[in-house]
């Protein structure tokens, strides 16, 4: 039987006015994406529900379908195409560097949450880097302030500027109060180590302590591979 896909081309700035692609170019910014993130994460949900009721999606495949399309999401700078399929099978060949990942752990008195992406092939990316949108929540699971700094020994660090309308590289450290940020590096050697990057995270307005997590990289060939257990929080 012949495969039988239909692509809708999803324009996401007509979702929220305001919200507009960089001058000159067709991607989104990250900073666009994230304020966007809840209502398209609920517009997913309503259309995975419906696809299940019509038997266009099997449950086999539904956690992979969620992470293809907000990958794509991510990678694509909001201007991507949703999958709907009648062959199970096609799921399968979606790549992992286009899948969204959520990790998470425990720091003090909450919880640490990382938006990226399973995957991350220097050679082969359809973003600048490695996106990672980091969040924090109180032990009552309500959003907490933070600022986070960013380093690593491998690669560097981008953010977005917004006077030049793209990703600027920051070097080895980075400070996020939430924004997300972009890490990239070279294709790694055959003999290359695993990518190690730290973050440690501060109240906002009182500058406290509030821990420090690291995420492992792992070497994968000709990039990198995160592992359900990337994210670990750093006990003093």
């Amino acid at each position: 039987m012949k495969r039988r896909i239909i692509a809708l081309t999803v324009l996401l700035a007509a979702l929220v006015s305001g919200a507009h692609a960089a001058e000159g170019g067709a991607m989104l910014p990250l900073s666009a994406l994230q304020s966007l993130q809840d209502r398209y994460e609920a517009f997913l949900q309503g259309l995975e529900a419906e696809l299940l009721e019509r038997g266009l999606l099997t449950e086999e495949d539904r956690e992979a379908w969620y992470a293809a399309q907000l990958g794509d999401y991510f990678s694509n700078g909001g201007y991507g195409s949703i999958l709907i399929t009648y062959q199970p099978d096609a799921m399968h060949y979606m790549r992992e560097e286009d899948m969204a990942l959520e990790l998470a752990c425990r720091l003090a008195d909450g919880t640490l949450k990382l938006d990226t992406l399973r995957r991350y092939a220097p050679g082969d990316s359809t973003s600048d880097g490695l996106m990672l949108s980091f969040s924090l929540t109180d032990a009552s699971g309500m959003p907490r302030a933070f600022v986070a700094t960013l380093s690593s020994d491998t690669g560097v660090f981008a953010m977005w500027d917004a006077l030049s309308g793209k990703y600027a590289s920051v070097g080895q450290t980075a400070t996020t109060g939430g924004e997300a940020v972009l890490w990239s590096a070279y294709v790694p050697a055959k003999d290359a180590q695993d990518a190690l990057l730290s973050a440690v995270f501060y109240e906002e307005e009182t500058g406290e302590l509030i821990g420090e997590a690291q995420l492992r990289l792992t070497v994968d060939g000709d990039g990198y591979r995160l592992q359900e257990d990337a994210l670990s929080a750093v006990t003093q």
